[in-house]
């Protein structure tokens, strides 16, 4: 074996010592030193900063606790003073002298810490629509002195009802109050917020009772707070409007009397406030959030608050849910920002922003950073300055270890290699055992290796050079296979696809891109499902699935869904494409277009079904001409039968009906007899229940005689008014224990035709029907009433109950029955004989709950 010759390699090719392995390894560890002391420190920086913040926001936390008591404990006293001048105008609401003298003198406090700068009565108008009260208003004028203002009393004035402060209360519990926002009295001209309480007598809304707060006073209050506070306090309404400012930024803003401003103004006087405005909004969102868990009223209720612009509407509605629900019970840390550089702290600041309870007043709490920057700072540097010392010492001893153990074996071989030594490196290999004899054998191996290899490379690269030009011709014939397919796919007027055995395309010509409206890339590699999922194509798979098991071409019409909407018919072949093994790994579809083919088609079978429909309407025409001439002389003759079977049962009733009303008479007239001469015995003894019962029954039995006096109603008719009186004298007994109360309107003297006990036979059934079917058991009132009146030579007879009343479905089958003329209740056997025997008609109109009105229409005789 030859041996192989390393490269000789002068001592001028030597890396120098910036390029040794020594010096490579003293710039890796101070790389390695230097991310480790800087990860530290700023580890321990952000750890101290963290705690430190923490430890500001719970002062900050505490502060605004502190500060937030002592508000509640003023405010509180505030609402229990305006409470207890609700209660005195509930009171002494008809005494407006009485209250000329309580009012003020609950008003007028001699405290120094006294805020109140106005208050008063102001009833609700149209409470009293005969004497209107007038409102009570008092409030403070330069002297610190108490005077009444009534030019509120003055139509010149903008109603005192429609104001913010007091449509809330109408909703309000008689001892929780709403607080209204800063706003400026159009007639005092103060600025002031105001505690309003609803006066309630006998739990109704009567007026309200205000207290009001100057906000000069509320900005006083917050600068005693603020007195022991490194930073300084902010405080907003719920509207955002300011209550308070430090004095330091106070003499940097303009400020505009006539107006209130708000955190929208102080953001555009200085723009580093704006970063408060997410924090206001999480206020605003915890207050609706709590009033979407917890409604209290309905939203007809809440559409009297008055209308808010900036959709602050939301906002007050949340208010009034949350108000009598005592939240929130204690103040809430809502959110807490860091403000950078403060323009009065002139550093970065932390504000915590607090909800207060009852007011819903929002208190900023701004504090200092400086200190916490500091010492965070400080605590870094100590650290990095011990971790700078402890590292160099580390790596001066981690370098001498390195040198001896890697550094020193490394340099013999890598000289050992560049002198070409390969005695010395077996030498190296027989007297180490660890790593670096392996390295030294694994190079004696290599050059071993690399001996034998380089023989077998001349071989090796003469055969590679022969199949290399074999490929070059099979990769020409390829190109020019591939053109043709290429050019037979773009240029095909046919569809063109196959699709693998998982049904994704894997080839389509332009054609079929075309009419699917996708590119190339857009199909291949996707499902018809994938690209179509709202369009259902059972006869695609059910070809595909064919072919597939079949493995034989298939040739079939099939829809195809195009992009500008439609579908196109194609016949298409398909066919299964196999791999150079003869496996089946695809299926391929050719299709040629139909449509051209199917429009001539339609318009031919048009032409041919047109024609046909003309001569089936000659047809039908011919057909419709004799089953009408049929329909006709069929309905000639149901109609002369029908009148013939009419005239007939007509007859049959009359001659049957001839001889009862005469025997009932004689009947009726007998009993009469009996019960009057039982009558007049009674008379002569001691009455009893019985004996009034008995006495009744005869009563009505006379009245019954009058209805059917068969002789005396031949000769004379009866009038229906006298016709109801003697009815309902008859029933009686039975209306009293239905407990039915009867109204009966005779305005006219009318008669109709008929006999008296044919009306008895109509009406009777009919208020029999009435005062069983038509009202509950239980209900309080049962009221009939019975009308009489003349309409178009007709009698009208209406009576109308206050019971149950009927449903649509009801009615509907009612009239059904009547229209087929059966008798199988009281109100179908009551139209049955009104329309045979009386020639009349009758309607019925009902509701459910509502009770019936029925109508009888009885001609009227002359």
């Amino acid at each position: 074996m030859t041996q192989l010759r390393l490269p000789h390699v002068s001592p001028l090719s030597r890396p120098s010592w910036r390029n040794s392995l020594s010096a490579k390894f003293i710039w890796v560890q101070l790389f390695v030193a230097f991310i480790i002391i800087a990860s530290t420190i700023g580890v321990l920086w952000i750890i101290q900063r963290d705690q430190l913040l923490r430890q500001q926001q719970e002062l900050n936390y505490t502060y605004g606790q502190v500060v937030i008591s002592r508000l509640k404990e003023i405010t509180g006293q505030y609402e229990s003073l305006v409470i207890a001048m609700a209660s005195v105008a509930g009171l002494y609401q008809q005494q407006p002298q009485k209250l000329q003298q309580l009012i003020p003198a609950m008003l007028d406090s001699k405290r120094q810490d006294d805020l109140i700068s106005g208050g008063g009565i102001w009833p609700e108008p149209g409470e009293h629509p005969a004497a209107p009260m007038p409102s009570l208003f008092w409030y403070r004028d330069a002297t610190n002195t108490l005077v009444q203002l009534s030019d509120y009393n003055r139509n010149a004035v903008m109603p005192y009802h429609t104001e913010e402060w007091y449509r809330p209360t109408r909703l309000y519990p008689a001892d929780v109050a709403f607080w209204s926002p800063a706003y400026r009295d159009p007639t005092t001209d103060i600025t002031m917020v105001t505690a309003s309480v609803p006066v309630r007598v006998e739990h109704k809304f009567v007026g309200a009772a205000t207290l009001d707060i100057g906000v000069n006073g509320i900005n006083g209050l917050f600068h005693d707070l603020s007195r022991d506070l490194s930073g300084y306090i902010i405080a907003l309404d719920y509207r955002n409007r300011l209550l308070s400012l430090p004095q330091g930024l106070q003499q940097h803003l303009p400020t505009n009397p006539s107006q209130v401003e708000d955190i929208q103004w102080l953001s555009d006087k200085m723009p580093v406030f704006s970063a408060l405005r997410p924090a206001l909004q999480n206020v605003d969102d915890a207050i609706i959030r709590q009033a979407q868990r917890q409604p209290q009223f309905t939203d007809a209720q809440l559409q009297t608050l008055p209308s808010l612009v900036n959709n602050h509407n939301d906002l007050l509605k949340a208010i009034v849910e949350n108000t009598p629900q005592n939240w929130p019970p204690t103040a809430e840390l809502i959110d807490t920002i860091e403000l950078p550089q403060d323009p009065l702290l002139a550093e970065d600041a932390m504000v915590s922003v607090f909800l207060m309870p009852g007011t819903f007043w929002k208190i900023l709490v701004v504090t200092p950073l400086s200190q916490l920057h500091h010492n965070a700072y400080m605590l870094a540097g100590k650290v990095g300055f011990f971790l700078v010392i402890i590292q160099l010492l580390a790596m001066l001893l981690l370098y001498l270890l390195q040198r001896r153990i890697f550094i020193s074996p490394i340099t013999q071989i890598a000289a050992t290699l560049q002198n070409q030594d390969l005695a010395a490196l077996e030498i190296l290999q027989r007297e180490r055992q660890d790593e670096f004899a392996g390295l030294a054998n694994s190079f004696l191996n290599r050059v071993q290796q690399l001996e034998a290899e380089m023989a077998s490379l001349y071989a090796t690269n003469l055969a590679q050079e022969q199949q290399l030009q074999v490929q070059e011709s099979f990769q020409q014939e390829l190109r020019n296979r591939t053109e043709q397919l290429n050019s037979l796919l773009k240029f095909s007027q046919h569809i063109i696809h196959i699709k693998d055995l998982n049904g994704c395309y894997t080839l389509v010509n332009d054609k079929y891109c075309e009419l699917l409206g996708r590119e190339r890339e857009q199909l291949l590699g996707h499902s018809d499902q994938q690209l179509f999922p709202n369009i259902e194509q059972p006869l695609t798979a059910q070809h595909e699935q064919r072919v597939l098991q079949t493995r034989a071409p298939f040739s079939a019409e099939e829809p195809l869904h195009i992009h500008q909407g439609g579908v196109r018919p194609f016949f298409v072949t398909r066919f299964a494409i196999r791999d150079e093994l003869g496996e089946l790994n695809g299926v391929g579809a050719i299709g040629f277009d139909l449509s051209g083919v199917k429009r001539n088609e339609v318009t031919l079978q048009a032409e041919i079904k047109q024609q046909q429909q003309q001569l089936q309407q000659l047809q039908q025409l011919v057909q419709q001409q004799k089953q009408q001439k049929l329909l006709v002389i069929q309905q000639q003759q149901r109609e002369s039968r029908y009148q013939q079977q009419l005239l007939e049962k007509i007859n049959q009733l009359q001659q049957q009906e001839q001889p009862l009303p005469r025997l009932l008479s004689m009947l009726v007239g007998r009993l009469s007899q009996q019960l009057d001469q039982l009558s007049a015995a009674i008379y002569q003894q001691p009455a009893t229940v019985i004996d009034h019962q008995i006495l009744q029954q005869a009563e009505g039995m006379r009245h019954l005689q009058a209805l059917v006096n068969y002789q005396h109603n031949e000769i004379q008719p009866l009038e229906l008014s006298q016709f109801f009186n003697h009815l309902l004298i008859f029933m009686a007994p039975e209306l009293a224990a239905k407990q039915v109360q009867v109204n009966f309107n005779n305005g006219q003297r009318l008669i109709a035709v008929g006999k008296s006990w044919q009306h008895l036979l109509l009406f009777y059934r009919l208020l029999q029907n009435t005062i069983n079917d038509a009202y509950l058991i239980d209900q309080p009132e049962k009221l009939l009433t019975i009308s009489i009146n003349n309409s178009d030579q007709n009698v009208s007879v209406e009576l109308v109950d206050n019971g149950r009343g009927m449903d649509m479905t009801q009615q509907e089958r009612l009239k059904q029955q009547w229209h087929q003329q059966t008798t199988d209740s009281t109100l179908t056997a009551v139209h049955y004989y009104l329309k045979t025997q009386l020639h009349g008609n009758m309607t019925l109109v009902s509701a459910p709950g509502k009770g019936c009105k029925i109508t009888l229409s009885i001609p009227a005789l002359v």
